[in-house]
């Protein structure tokens, strides 16, 4: 199970890195990072409108194969993390309660008599 959860946070990884890059790379209305870091690359490879389709389908795959690794590892426990099952007879309720607990220093209250205001 240990090298299951590291091979899926490899993975997780890698498409984050690859998803940031898609991202950047494609085309905006003002032609931002897409066109600085690609120029005309893309362009003259797939054409205008299939450089932008094939971008969006590939950001549309790698953002599921993110949210698929993501639940996966908080599915997967953690290599060296303790199982401890939550499962008890008592109600969730009653373990949470305090104990009695004694006070530690016992401070003498006095009552004030209550003073009329000469007003």
């Amino acid at each position: 199970m240990n090298a299951l959860y590291y091979v899926i946070l490899i993975l997780f990884v890698l498409v984050c890195f690859l998803l940031v890059s898609i991202i950047l790379m494609q085309s905006s209305k003002t032609g931002g990072m897409g066109s600085a870091m690609t120029g005309n690359v893309l362009n003259s490879a797939f054409g205008g409108e299939a450089a932008d389709k094939l971008l969006v389908k590939t950001t549309a795959i790698l953002a599921a194969l993110f949210m698929i690794f993501a639940i996966s590892l908080n599915v997967i426990s953690t290599p060296g993390s303790l199982n401890i099952s939550t499962s008890t007879s008592d109600p969730i309720l009653d373990r949470n309660k305090l104990e009695d607990i004694e006070p530690v220093i016992n401070v003498p209250v006095q009552l004030e008599e209550t003073k009329k205001d000469s007003l």
